[in-house]
């Protein structure tokens, strides 16, 4: 028989080296077992441990211990701070520093975090995680990137978006990187930090690290995920029944008479729902994650690859991505190289255009998809008055727009000490990315019951569309740094000199009139177009001096000067100089603080004030040039010998004086640490001005440029021309808190708290008092007839809601009378909405508009919380936004073609007191039109948006060959309370103009996920 070994009681107490206090909480655990305690309120405990067992002791904010126990039955452990634990190393540009350094607005996000929310996009990831970071979904669209706008609206022409500077290399745009490939995301919020960026750094700067193999370990891990999601709303509409009594009420007062089943002897048979049927509720999500990494002494490697499926939740829509990353690190002596490959390839199916609105379109006894007669290989025969309705969607539903995308991206570093504390490095990027999406419309002809055909609601010749987008830039540069510390003086010194090229190509091709609906290819075609390819090139030159200095981790200073030429502007205006300064004072490292009783409960407290400048170059190349455009028809000749030519000409104005737009950034902000580093608190306080904005001004048509306008009614590169013209302000308060427990029993938990409010007013426009810029029709397919709702106002908020106010249904004849009288030429009708005429000229038009709110919310916050126990663990995050308006255009939309339940309930002369608008024919009657402030609703929403409870099986069961094994279930966006009647309340579209503005688009949706990680 096998002889027990048997076991010691060991006691013992646990103190701080410091202070001698004891320190209750720390986990006592014997080494490579789950077995262990942990320390009381006093500090003490007790564990039986065998002879020539290890004891691990730890606890957060100091270093680790492994004490051999032999044969000791009473010890006295003494724990020292663990100063990397408590001055987490922050990435800041072209550099690091303890987050006890930092003196601008700098936040941070670790892998642990970002993974929470499972999510394709990381900006997604984001949301509610770091105080004045706004994050909103563009679409609920697989794949789609969300709005991030940190600190607000960069730009009064587009919302913005900040800088990706991805292991040291900038990206346009999202760099669409798997968040599990990711090791930690820190953000440059204000000008000082960022400016060391300069020209792109308007919108603050994402500085991504990927991650990194760890010396004296091969690790493997692996994750994967899967769920379903679902639609949690819909807008409501009428079944048949109810349908039938809105169109009754409607056609009576119109005089008319209901003819329904004239045209559709069967309608009475049907009751269908296309809403439903264009939706694929339950729609599957998938993700695995499979990663290799380790490292000696002088080579570190990584190596992660992941596979991302969504199905969209509406049908023809999905995205796929399959992606794989490889990092290396070298280090031999003074020398130090780095090198990472990206390369992901992305799968797209776009849903039809305006799916949504055809579908609402649909009246419910329009026979179901399914129901109607095949004709052939490409016809249908459709039993509905609606015939054209019906054709629309029919015809969109045929149509296939998928994209593939392929992109690479590469950093190399090297770095040579040439001396102690003077490093160079060269640093060498490339990322190219390319993409084709190939539209497909094939014919579908529509025939009537009786066998016509229905041209207008046909697709009569198919049609197919490829469009390839490729880009690619270069990146080179030199990095000179001096880091030295002298007693108490640290100073640090960069200098940079960079160069960037990026070259972007677009190409069309169209053909028509294919053999048929199954040869998908170019040259079945039997009507070509001319093809269409533009080319454009931008390059970015800089140089930057940073100087740093630190005190006695007492007084701490930055001072930047940042010089760049842009290819965007002319030579006279190419250069622009940007300036940033901060300073910070560790209050908690002079003497007399840290000698006075408030010490006790405050260990930590800095102030921190900065000022920078960042500018912003971001319109197309050769925007200041003219420019020859071909494809301009043009007569010669005279009578009888006039004939048509085709040629170049230059068809715009331009402005050679464009310059930089400008942001000036002024921030102070204090940091307070409680309790040992327990309770961390950051408040910060900003102002940035906006100066010589580029916006597009409308020239006269005398100037000879003037074209059709185009159904969204904005200035085209013909009708305007570009300016540096007005100022905008953001100012904003941030807050962010976090506290974290360990209790006796081993239960431990945390919260972390975010608050951002920020206030945009435009304060000029260049000496314009009125619209200065319009946006927002809340529809798609009936765009060109309705009215835009955002606006650009000085004084107001960028993109906001400029609205007529809606004073009632016209209920009485009095009512009637005194409306069409103060009116002169309206022609209103009982049941019809009134309008209020604010300058009293007796006209309603674009002059009685009044400020109706913006979507732009007043403030924000988020808050997570994490709690383990034993190996459970739970993690839960809301996010609440507060103030922004939303106008619901899918509500308006199914009030204009008399979908909406509620028409039930309209004004007639049987229900003569309701305060619904009578419905009309016409979709677009003034009861229906987006001007009405009727449909602008509250969007403040507070959503549950991540529970998430996993167990992580004791490694013991494995006899340690497998380091952590972890299964969890998440319920994402589970619960949302809002007062909200739209499809949801986070409508984020473009970021400016479209913000606010629900069109009825994609919706985001509600998942539930299980997953599963592991790690030997």
């Amino acid at each position: 028989m096998a002889q027990e070994v048997q076991e010691n009681v060991l006691k013992g107490r646990v103190i701080d080296t410091e202070t001698g206090e004891p320190i209750p909480g720390v986990n006592i655990v014997i080494q490579k077992t789950s077995k262990g305690t942990t320390t009381n309120f006093d500090g003490n405990f007790s564990l039986g441990v065998a002879p020539g067992e290890s004891i691990v002791v730890s606890y957060i904010g100091y270093q680790d211990q492994v004490i051999l126990v032999g044969n000791q039955t009473n010890i006295e452990v003494k724990l020292m701070v663990d100063v990397e634990a408590l001055d987490e190393v922050v990435v800041i540009g072209y550099g690091t520093q303890t987050k006890k350094e930092i003196t601008g607005s700098v936040g941070s996000v670790k892998s642990e975090d970002i993974l929470k929310v499972p999510t394709s996009d990381l900006g997604e990831s984001l949301q509610g995680q770091i105080a004045g970071v706004d994050v909103q979904a563009s679409s609920g669209r697989p794949g789609a990137e969300a709005n991030i706008q940190i600190r607000g609206v960069v730009s009064a022409k587009s919302a913005g978006s900040p800088l990706y500077i991805v292991d040291g290399i900038p990206f346009q745009g999202n760099p669409n990187i798997a968040p599990e490939q990711i090791k930690s995301i820190d953000v440059l919020k204000d000008g000082a930090a960022a400016s060391v960026y300069g020209t792109r750094a308007a919108g603050g700067v994402i500085l991504i690290t990927t991650k990194r193999g760890e010396q004296g370990k091969l690790s493997v891990d692996f994750s994967a995920y899967a769920g379903i999601q679902n639609i949690t709303s819909n807008t409501p509409l009428n079944n048949h029944q109810e349908q039938l009594y809105v169109d009754h009420n409607r056609i009576t007062a119109e005089g008319g008479m209901q003819n329904l089943y004239l045209f559709n002897p069967n309608a009475g048979y049907n009751n269908s729902d296309y809403v439903g049927d264009v939706q694929n509720n339950n729609a599957s999500i998938q993700s695995y994650n499979l990663g290799v990494s380790g490292g000696s002494e002088h080579l570190k490697f990584n190596v992660s690859t992941n596979y991302f499926n969504q199905d969209g939740v509406l049908i023809n829509s999905g995205f796929e991505r399959f992606t794989t990353r490889m990092n290396g690190e070298y280090t031999q002596g003074k020398f130090k190289a780095f090198a990472s490959v990206g390369i992901t390839d992305e799968k797209r199916e776009q849903e039809p255009w305006g799916l949504y609105e055809l579908a609402i379109a649909q009246k419910p006894w329009v026979p179901a998809l399914d129901q109607n007669t095949q004709v052939g290989g490409n016809g249908l025969v459709v039993e509905t008055e609606q015939v054209e309705n019906f054709g629309y969607l029919a015809t969109q539903l045929s149509n296939e727009n998928n994209t593939d995308v392929m992109s690479t991206n590469l950093a190399l570093a090297l770095e040579y000490e040439i001396i102690d504390g003077l490093k160079y490095k060269a640093s060498f990027g490339r990322n190219t990315y390319s993409s084709e999406n190939v539209f497909f419309q094939p014919q579908l002809l529509i025939y009537r019951e009786d066998g016509t055909l229905a041209a207008g609601a046909s697709q009569m010749e198919s049609r197919m569309t490829i469009n390839n987008y490729l880009s690619n830039s270069t990146t080179f540069e030199n990095i000179l740094s001096y880091n030295k510390t002298f007693g108490r003086h640290t100073l640090g010194l960069t200098a940079v000199y960079s160069f960037e090229e990026y070259n972007n190509e677009t190409r069309s091709v169209l053909t028509e009139g294919l053999l048929d609906n199954q040869t998908k290819v170019l040259s079945a075609g039997s009507v070509a177009f001319l093809p269409q390819q533009y080319v454009s090139t931008n390059t970015l030159v800089g140089k930057m001096f940073r100087a740093q200095y630190n005190y006695d981790n007492r007084y701490l200073v930055s001072l930047s000067v940042r010089n760049d030429g842009s290819s965007n502007f002319s030579k006279d205006n190419r250069y622009g100089t940007f300036y940033g300064a901060s300073a910070g004072w560790n209050i908690s490292e002079e003497e007399f603080f840290k000698s006075s009783s408030i010490n006790e409960i405050v260990n930590g407290f800095k102030l921190r004030g900065s000022f920078g400048q960042v500018g912003n170059q971001n319109i197309e190349p050769y925007s200041f040039m003219p420019r020859i455009e071909s494809g301009v028809d043009y007569t010669f000749g005279l009578g009888q010998n006039e004939r048509l030519a085709t040629g170049a000409i230059f068809r715009r104005y331009v402005n050679p004086d464009l310059k930089w737009e400008t942001t000036i950034s002024r921030n102070i902000g204090v940091d307070l640490n409680f309790l040992n580093d327990r309770l961390s608190f950051s408040y910060d306080f900003y102002v940035n001005s906006k100066e010589d904005m580029l916006l597009d001004q409308t020239i006269p048509p005398s100037f000879g440029t003037s074209v059709t306008e185009p159904a969204g009614g904005n200035a085209t590169p013909y009708t305007s021309i570009l300016v540096n013209a007005g100022n905008m302000v953001n100012r904003g308060h941030e807050v962010a808190i976090t506290y974290k427990h360990l209790h006796e029993n081993g239960f431990q938990w945390s919260v972390n708290y975010t608050f951002a409010r920020n206030v945009n007013e435009v304060t000029d426009l260049n000496g314009v008092d009125g619209f200065a810029f319009r946006g927002g029709i809340p529809v798609q397919t009936r765009a060109g007839f309705q009215d835009h709702t955002t606006f650009l106002k000085e004084g107001y908020p960028a993109g906001s809601f400029f609205l007529l106010e809606s004073m009632g249904v016209i209920k009485t004849e009095e009512q009637l009378k005194a409306y069409n009288e103060s009116l002169p030429g309206v022609e209103a009708e009982m049941g019809d909405m009134m309008y209020r005429d604010v300058n009293g000229d007796g006209v309603i038009d674009d002059n009685d508009r009044i400020y109706a709110g913006s979507g732009q919310a007043k403030f924000n916050m988020g808050m997570g919380l994490n709690a383990s126990y034993k190996g459970f663990d739970l993690f839960v995050q809301m996010y609440y936004s507060h103030g922004a308006k939303i106008y619901n255009g899918a509500n308006l939309y199914a009030y204009g073609m008399g979908r909406h339940k509620d028409m039930q309930y309209a004004w007639t002369p049987a229900n003569p007191n309701s305060d619904i608008p009578a419905a009309r024919s016409n979709s677009e009657h003034p009861n229906t039109k987006s001007y009405s402030d009727f449909f602008l609703e509250d969007g403040t929403y507070l959503r549950i948006r991540n529970i998430t409870l996993g167990y992580t099986v004791p490694s013991h069961l494995f006899n340690n060959k497998i380091s952590r094994l972890r299964f969890y279930i998440t319920a994402q966006n589970p619960f949302t309370i809002t007062g909200y009647k739209g499809y949801d309340p986070e409508v984020g579209g473009d970021g400016l103009y479209m913000r606010g503005v629900d069109t009825g688009s994609y919706p985001i949706t509600r998942r539930f996920l299980g997953g599963v990680k592991f790690n030997f």
